[in-house]
Protein backbone atom coordinates (compact mmCIF):
# COMPACT_ATOMS: atom_id res chain seq x y z
CA UNK A 1 0.00 0.00 0.00
CA UNK A 2 2.96 2.51 1.01
CA UNK A 3 4.24 1.74 -2.65
CA UNK A 4 0.94 2.28 -4.50
CA UNK A 5 1.12 6.05 -2.22
CA UNK A 6 4.59 6.40 -3.22
CA UNK A 7 4.20 5.76 -6.83
CA UNK A 8 0.71 8.02 -7.08
CA UNK A 9 2.78 10.77 -5.37
CA UNK A 10 5.24 10.26 -7.92
CA UNK A 11 2.34 10.22 -10.59
CA UNK A 12 0.95 13.62 -9.50
CA UNK A 13 4.06 14.94 -9.92
CA UNK A 14 4.58 14.06 -13.47
CA UNK A 15 1.15 15.03 -14.04
CA UNK A 16 1.80 18.63 -13.21
CA UNK A 17 5.77 18.61 -14.83
CA UNK A 18 3.57 17.42 -17.81
CA UNK A 19 1.12 19.89 -17.30
CA UNK A 20 3.98 22.72 -17.58
CA UNK A 21 5.98 21.21 -20.56
CA UNK A 22 2.41 20.90 -22.37
CA UNK A 23 1.22 24.52 -21.45
CA UNK A 24 1.42 26.85 -24.92
CA UNK A 25 4.55 29.19 -25.44
CA UNK A 26 4.60 31.95 -27.42
CA UNK A 27 7.46 34.09 -28.52
CA UNK A 28 8.75 34.98 -25.47
CA UNK A 29 9.45 31.33 -24.74
CA UNK A 30 12.90 31.81 -23.69
CA UNK A 31 12.00 34.35 -20.88
CA UNK A 32 10.26 32.75 -18.31
CA UNK A 33 7.54 35.16 -18.38
CA UNK A 34 4.12 33.03 -18.62
CA UNK A 35 1.23 35.59 -19.73
CA UNK A 36 -2.62 35.36 -17.75
CA UNK A 37 -3.84 32.24 -19.85
CA UNK A 38 -1.02 30.44 -19.09
CA UNK A 39 -0.70 30.78 -15.98
CA UNK A 40 -4.69 29.58 -15.50
CA UNK A 41 -3.87 26.33 -17.93
CA UNK A 42 -1.27 25.22 -15.36
CA UNK A 43 -3.46 26.32 -12.19
CA UNK A 44 -6.95 24.64 -13.83
CA UNK A 45 -4.21 21.61 -14.51
CA UNK A 46 -3.19 21.14 -11.37
CA UNK A 47 -6.44 21.32 -9.59
CA UNK A 48 -8.35 18.80 -11.37
CA UNK A 49 -4.66 16.42 -11.57
CA UNK A 50 -5.58 16.73 -7.15
CA UNK A 51 -9.28 16.73 -7.51
CA UNK A 52 -9.44 13.77 -8.97
CA UNK A 53 -6.41 12.02 -7.48
CA UNK A 54 -6.60 13.22 -3.86
CA UNK A 55 -9.48 11.45 -2.74
CA UNK A 56 -7.92 8.23 -4.93
CA UNK A 57 -5.02 8.35 -2.63
CA UNK A 58 -6.66 9.01 0.59
CA UNK A 59 -9.18 6.04 -0.17
CA UNK A 60 -6.10 3.95 -0.64
CA UNK A 61 -4.76 5.00 2.81
CA UNK A 62 -8.19 3.95 4.25
CA UNK A 63 -7.92 0.72 2.62
CA UNK A 64 -4.25 0.02 3.60
CA UNK A 65 -5.50 0.44 7.31
CA UNK A 66 -8.40 -1.81 6.83
CA UNK A 67 -6.32 -4.70 5.73
CA UNK A 68 -3.70 -3.92 8.32
CA UNK A 69 -6.29 -4.96 11.01
CA UNK A 70 -8.06 -7.80 9.12
CA UNK A 71 -4.65 -8.86 9.15
CA UNK A 72 -4.02 -8.52 12.36
CA UNK A 73 -7.18 -10.14 13.75
CA UNK A 74 -6.60 -12.98 11.68
CA UNK A 75 -2.89 -13.48 13.31
CA UNK A 76 -4.67 -13.47 16.42
CA UNK A 77 -7.39 -15.47 15.74
CA UNK A 78 -4.84 -18.05 14.57
CA UNK A 79 -2.90 -17.73 17.57
CA UNK A 80 -5.69 -18.63 19.74
CA UNK A 81 -6.50 -21.40 17.81
CA UNK A 82 -3.35 -22.90 18.00
CA UNK A 83 -3.59 -22.86 21.77
CA UNK A 84 -6.66 -24.65 22.41
CA UNK A 85 -6.40 -28.48 22.30
CA UNK A 86 -9.26 -30.94 23.82
CA UNK A 87 -6.98 -34.10 24.59
CA UNK A 88 -7.90 -37.62 25.12
CA UNK A 89 -9.46 -37.87 28.11
CA UNK A 90 -10.35 -41.25 30.36
CA UNK A 91 -13.95 -42.61 30.43
CA UNK A 92 -15.54 -41.80 33.81
CA UNK A 93 -18.17 -42.43 35.81
CA UNK A 94 -20.65 -40.87 37.23
CA UNK A 95 -20.97 -40.41 41.20
CA UNK A 96 -22.94 -38.14 42.81
CA UNK A 97 -25.75 -35.51 40.93
CA UNK A 98 -26.36 -32.75 43.04
CA UNK A 99 -27.90 -29.21 43.62
CA UNK A 100 -25.73 -26.33 44.40
CA UNK A 101 -25.80 -23.60 47.19
CA UNK A 102 -26.80 -21.41 44.42
CA UNK A 103 -30.02 -23.45 42.82
CA UNK A 104 -27.64 -25.16 40.15
CA UNK A 105 -26.93 -28.64 39.66
CA UNK A 106 -23.73 -30.37 39.89
CA UNK A 107 -22.26 -33.72 38.46
CA UNK A 108 -19.60 -35.96 40.11
CA UNK A 109 -17.37 -37.71 37.54
CA UNK A 110 -14.68 -40.50 38.54
CA UNK A 111 -11.92 -42.44 36.59
CA UNK A 112 -12.56 -46.11 37.86
CA UNK A 113 -8.78 -46.98 37.23
CA UNK A 114 -7.58 -43.97 39.34
CA UNK A 115 -9.94 -42.53 41.80
CA UNK A 116 -7.48 -39.74 42.26
CA UNK A 117 -8.62 -38.72 38.83
CA UNK A 118 -12.13 -36.78 39.04
CA UNK A 119 -13.92 -33.78 37.63
CA UNK A 120 -16.78 -32.12 38.83
CA UNK A 121 -19.16 -30.09 36.43
CA UNK A 122 -21.82 -27.56 37.36
CA UNK A 123 -24.55 -25.86 35.71
CA UNK A 124 -26.01 -22.01 37.04
CA UNK A 125 -29.49 -22.35 37.59
CA UNK A 126 -31.82 -22.33 34.29
CA UNK A 127 -34.86 -23.29 33.21
CA UNK A 128 -33.32 -27.21 31.27
CA UNK A 129 -31.56 -29.21 33.48
CA UNK A 130 -28.97 -30.29 31.91
CA UNK A 131 -27.75 -32.80 34.75
CA UNK A 132 -31.14 -34.11 34.41
CA UNK A 133 -29.29 -36.22 31.02
CA UNK A 134 -26.67 -38.18 33.74
CA UNK A 135 -27.58 -41.49 35.70
CA UNK A 136 -25.47 -42.11 38.99
CA UNK A 137 -23.16 -44.97 38.09
CA UNK A 138 -23.00 -44.97 34.11
CA UNK A 139 -19.98 -44.57 32.76
CA UNK A 140 -19.28 -41.10 30.55
CA UNK A 141 -17.16 -41.36 27.71
CA UNK A 142 -14.73 -37.65 26.91
CA UNK A 143 -14.73 -37.51 22.94
CA UNK A 144 -12.55 -34.49 21.67
CA UNK A 145 -14.58 -31.99 19.50
CA UNK A 146 -12.88 -31.68 15.87
CA UNK A 147 -11.62 -28.45 16.56
CA UNK A 148 -10.27 -29.37 20.12
CA UNK A 149 -12.66 -26.61 21.57
CA UNK A 150 -13.65 -28.93 24.08
CA UNK A 151 -15.43 -32.79 24.79
CA UNK A 152 -18.87 -34.02 23.50
CA UNK A 153 -20.23 -36.43 26.86
CA UNK A 154 -21.47 -39.36 25.44
CA UNK A 155 -23.48 -42.03 27.24
CA UNK A 156 -22.56 -46.02 26.68
CA UNK A 157 -25.20 -46.36 23.96
CA UNK A 158 -23.78 -43.81 22.65
CA UNK A 159 -26.44 -40.59 23.01
CA UNK A 160 -24.47 -37.07 23.83
CA UNK A 161 -25.63 -36.11 27.39
CA UNK A 162 -23.61 -32.46 26.95
CA UNK A 163 -20.64 -30.23 25.42
CA UNK A 164 -17.78 -29.61 27.84
CA UNK A 165 -15.56 -26.64 26.05
CA UNK A 166 -12.12 -25.99 27.22
CA UNK A 167 -10.81 -23.03 29.54
CA UNK A 168 -9.38 -21.32 26.52
CA UNK A 169 -12.03 -21.88 24.41
CA UNK A 170 -14.65 -20.14 27.34
CA UNK A 171 -11.84 -17.47 27.16
CA UNK A 172 -11.96 -17.06 23.58
CA UNK A 173 -15.78 -16.39 23.25
CA UNK A 174 -15.95 -13.59 25.23
CA UNK A 175 -15.74 -10.30 22.96
CA UNK A 176 -12.61 -8.04 23.18
CA UNK A 177 -12.11 -5.20 22.23
CA UNK A 178 -9.09 -3.77 19.97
Amino acid sequence: MKQFLHHGALALALTACLGVSLAPRDAHAGEGNLNGSEISVLVTSASVAMVVSGPLFLSAAGVGKTVDASKASTERRDDKRRRISAGPLPDMQVKSISNTAEGGRSVALEDPANAENTAQLQWPQREDNPAANFVVGQTVAFTPSPQGAGWMLRAEDGAVLTFVPTAEAIDESRTSTL
